[in-house]
């Protein structure tokens, strides 16, 4: 690979909106955001982008989607209060097609993801962005506010999920939750906390507004409810989080890596039609709700004001340049790929019972992010080897898994960073008390045992 003319990282990403809003965070170490090879791709990707799209066509872009999400949201209330009242005994029938529906429009509720990258101006008219800001929330069950001050942080330090655990702008989901369904008086307790709305940079007054409209909505559901209704619940509460948690299971898989920075360790790049083995099945089908997240989502963190759209429509070409052009590239693997290596070779190729189980322990990572999302205090990647291949589990022992986990802790230095970190996460707490754990296992069981675990 020839040597690349690398921009000053100030050329390339000064002007991003969300940095602009996040650079001054007290937490922000501006010298460790991007490796050379990533910044080299941040200034080809934005001359390509701008090479056939203007910051007006973004605009329009997010408006198009916004508009998809309000009139497919209407048009879910029209056909659910009609099938309700007249074929209310052939419910099942029409629920199924009705709640596939509501998934399809719940998709394009990416522009409240894409609000937190386009604070100043993410539509072109200022009365439509505020009411994303005021009624998001509401609409989809994800906060523009709270929800960026999160994002804002992954995207700018400790991009890789393994480096979040040691960050010291990460706010973890115990904290601030994603979904405030199971705990709505946490938007009470920010309210009233001014000085955590004033350090991270979250207005109140908008805050305000997105509260009494999130209760409004609970409020109607639960009237909705006792009325012998359930269209909040089912085809509206239940897919939106089902989407929310699918893009959070694709998170922790594109950044399953250890670089801090972004890179192309950090922001891995996933394709279920090239990936190998059983690991085919969760990007497959995480990725029926994911909005393209495993094509796009590293890319995106190049610029990530550029709508999701023009990145997926055109991601082959975008994967080949990044595989022709640079090294080092994670491509359809993650963390277990590497850790428990040795293991995984020995695996043959998988039959169709193996697809069966490996389907079924995708849905059991969707249902663990579920109980993340909602505050769990849990990593989520621990279900990872599942995901990756769940047979590990039956040609190795649990002390050879373990001594493989060990290995790489170490290799990361976990137990010196651990006692650097004067107040350690719930994650780091976790991770540093599994690793305790697996060492007084090691201790205890000297020589292989037989036993399969």
């Amino acid at each position: 690979m020839q040597e690349k003319s690398v921009p000053p990282q100030a050329e390339v990403y000064t002007d991003f909106q969300d940095f602009q809003q996040f650079e001054s965070h007290r937490g922000l170490n501006k010298k460790e955001m991007f490796d050379k090879q990533f910044t080299d791709f941040m200034g080809w990707f934005k001359r390509d982008i701008h090479s056939r799209y203007t910051r007006k066509d973004f605009q329009r872009f997010e408006m198009k989607s916004l508009l998809r999400l309000v009139l497919g949201t209407a048009a879910l209330i029209i056909s659910y209060a009609l099938l309700h009242h007249y074929l209310p005994q052939y419910a099942f029938w029409w629920g199924v097609p009705l709640f596939a529906a509501s998934i399809v429009v719940g998709i394009s509720g990416e522009v409240m993801h894409m609000r937190t990258h386009s604070p100043s101006n993410l539509t072109g008219n200022r009365s439509v962005d505020k009411a994303v800001d005021y009624f998001g929330l509401a609409l989809t069950g994800i906060s523009p506010a709270l929800f960026g001050r999160r994002h804002h942080a992954a995207h700018y330090n400790d991009i890789s999920i393994f480096t979040k655990i040691f960050s010291k702008v990460l706010i973890s989901f115990d904290k601030v939750p994603v979904s405030y369904y199971v705990r709505p008086h946490l938007l009470v307790k920010f309210l009233l906390d001014k000085r955590f709305c004033e350090e991270e940079k979250i207005n109140r007054d908008t805050l305000l507004v997105e509260t009494v409209a999130f209760y409004v909505y609970l409020a109607v559901l639960v009237t909705e409810l006792f009325f012998g209704s359930y269209f909040l619940l089912v085809f509206h509460l239940l897919p939106g989080f089902l989407l929310a948690s699918s893009q959070m299971m694709s998170a922790t898989l594109v950044h399953s890596g250890t670089d801090n920075r972004n890179s192309w360790d950090s922001n891995g790049l996933m394709d279920y039609r090239t990936a190998d083995g059983l690991f085919k099945v969760p990007l497959w089908f995480y990725g029926l709700f994911n909005n393209g997240f495993f094509v796009n989502h590293g890319i995106h963190h190049a610029y990530p004001q550029v709508p999701l759209e023009i990145i997926t429509n055109d991601y082959r070409r975008y994967h080949k340049y990044i595989l022709d052009s640079y090294t080092g590239v994670r491509y359809n693997k993650v963390l277990t790929h590497l850790v428990q290596a040795n293991i995984l070779t020995r695996l043959g190729p998988p039959n169709l019972f193996d697809y069966a189980v490996a389907f079924i322990c995708s849905l059991l990572g969707l249902f663990a992010m579920m109980l993340t999302i909602l505050g769990l205090p849990v990593p989520p990647t621990v279900l990872e080897p599942l995901l990756v291949d769940w047979r590990i589990y039956f040609v190795s022992t649990r002390r050879e898994r373990t001594l493989n986990r060990i290995a790489f802790l170490e290799s990361v230095r976990l137990e010196e960073r651990y006692l650097q970190t004067t107040s350690p996460n719930i994650y780091l707490q976790y991770v540093y008390g599994r690793y305790r754990r697996m060492k007084e296992y090691i201790a205890t069981h000297p020589v292989a045992v037989n036993a399969r675990g």
